[in-house]
């Protein structure tokens, strides 16, 4: 029964995000320490229970799929800290317990997996509920399909999500959807050659590139 709701919680996020281009990515499942050096600070297990849950803590799975260009857990949590301003508060056996900026929110909806959205409502990741859940960190730009439920034909876009902009429509509408679309290789290039480290879930965006600026960890 767990594997199925495993499968599930995947399948779940997987169709919340169809087309998200998963090139170069990895998945990684638990470790026994994902954090290597442990950068999880010590709790004061004396400390009144209000001080420690706050509103913006949050509870991440263990599991965390890598990134294209990361090779490592420990180097997307470092991304985290940085880009994020995230801070680690305790490790259970499926979980972390996370400390986010103010505005920051874990929501699950009635279908799909949990999204985890910052200050503005903007989905910056999404994982599913099972025990073996893995975190998925998504970019700022993607190209996604559009569908015409009269026609039943779809088109592709490109997205900026941190404005909610289109940048880019393909000049097609195909039966053929997301990479198998005629204008996917093209909205693909054109999306390269505008945004070339694009796949890397902590470019483009204004908080990440503030407190790396910063020097914030």
């Amino acid at each position: 029964m767990r594997k199925d709701k495993a499968k599930q919680s995947r399948q779940d996020a997987d169709n919340l995000f169809p087309d998200l281009k998963r090139t170069g990515g990895s998945s990684v499942g638990r470790s026994e320490n994902p954090f290597q050096d442990g950068p999880f600070e010590a709790v004061q297990r004396n400390q009144d229970e209000s001080t420690i849950w706050k509103e913006n803590l949050i509870s991440l799975p263990v599991g965390v799929e890598l990134p294209p260009g990361y090779e490592s857990v420990s180097q997307v949590r470092e991304a985290m800290e940085r880009g994020w301003r995230v801070k680690w508060v305790r490790e259970g056996n499926n979980e972390l317990v996370t400390e986010f900026p103010e505005g920051w929110a874990a929501v699950r909806p009635e279908t799909g997996p949990v999204e985890l959205r910052d200050s503005a409502g903007i989905v910056r990741g999404v994982y599913g509920w099972a025990e073996d859940a893995e975190l998925r960190i998504l970019p700022r730009y993607r190209v996604e399909s559009q569908s015409n439920s009269t026609s039943g034909l779809g088109s592709l876009l490109v997205r900026d999500r941190a404005k909610g902009q289109i940048l880019e429509r393909s000049s097609n509408w195909s039966a053929q959807t997301g990479t198998n679309h005629p204008d996917w290789t093209r909205l693909s290039v054109w999306l390269d050659l505008r945004y070339p480290q694009h796949r890397d879930p902590f470019q483009y965006w204004q908080d990440c590139e503030e407190n790396s600026e910063n020097g914030v960890r």
